[in-house]
């Protein structure tokens, strides 16, 4: 018999969620000068910036972090179990949330930016909730959902790190660092739990390679994140087939036709 639908405790969740609200409000209001200083290697100079949006972004990451482990800390079905492969997707939810908005004008834009992303997050966050039973009913669309915005935020990642201008230097480790998250967690809810750490790094070094190729090219930013969102889903599709014991040929189809259909978007996108 299935377990019964567990919620989260409301009052928790209202306590995390506004406490993550007032964090992004601060990076929006607080204004503080930026320290930087230049690296000097053989044949390559990096210049470094330390700033307070930069600070926030981490700091961002980490308050959902303990807010997440303290929610969930009570769900009767935890018994024991770790709570942190449940921080990926809300800290990264929150961390690209808080660098979409470091690269929005002022004004109700940015306030729409903030509520969307605030939903975004409760959803994501909820469905974390839900698949730490995986005899509740609603596991299946809670594990597609996070599987969904998962990407969706790899490819809002991509779309502010492009518009903002980001040099490769810094794109690249964060492009291939936010696929290997997204990647991870989603072979874990399709293997019911077994983490795929070889198959995650091979989709960090597939999304990495496919940012430094076309880094200088002059594609938009829409386009540029459908592109290697694109490419990235079909990386985990295939490696989600082959897992399944498909062979490699059988593994190829699906993720070609989910990159031919997405690919088809791409002329609206430019």
């Amino acid at each position: 018999m299935a377990s019964s639908a567990h919620t989260p405790d409301r009052d928790k969740l209202s306590v995390v969620t506004a406490t993550l609200a007032m964090a992004l409000l601060s990076g929006y209001f607080v204004h503080l000068p930026t320290w930087g200083t230049v690296v000097r290697l053989p044949g390559v100079v990096i210049p470094l910036r330390l700033s307070v949006p930069g600070l926030m972004a981490l700091l961002i990451a980490a308050l959902t972090v303990a807010g997440v482990d303290w929610v969930l800390a009570d769900h009767p079905a935890l018994q024991g179990h770790p709570t942190w492969p449940h921080w990926l997707l809300p800290a990264l939810t929150a961390w690209v949330l808080e660098v979409f908005l470091q690269h929005l004008p002022p004004g109700l834009t940015w306030w729409a930016a903030l509520f969307g992303g605030l939903g975004l997050w409760f959803l994501v966050f909820v469905a974390e909730y839900i698949v730490v039973d995986g005899e509740d009913p609603r596991y299946p669309l809670a594990a597609a959902g996070l599987t969904g915005l998962g990407f969706l935020l790899f490819f809002l990642l991509i779309a502010a790190l492009r518009s903002a201008g980001v040099r490769l230097f810094f794109s690249a480790p964060a492009v291939g660092g936010a696929a290997a998250v997204v990647a991870l967690r989603t072979l874990n809810l399709q293997q019911h739990g077994r983490w795929q750490p070889v198959e995650a790094l091979f989709v960090l070094a597939v999304a990495a390679q496919l940012e430094a190729a076309f880094h200088y090219l002059p594609i938009p930013p829409a386009a540029f994140a459908l592109l290697l969102t694109a490419a990235t889903y079909a990386a985990v599709v295939y490696l989600s087939d082959l897992l399944e014991g498909q062979t490699p040929g059988q593994a190829a189809l699906e993720p070609a036709i989910v990159l031919a259909l997405m690919l088809l978007l791409l002329p609206w996108a430019w």
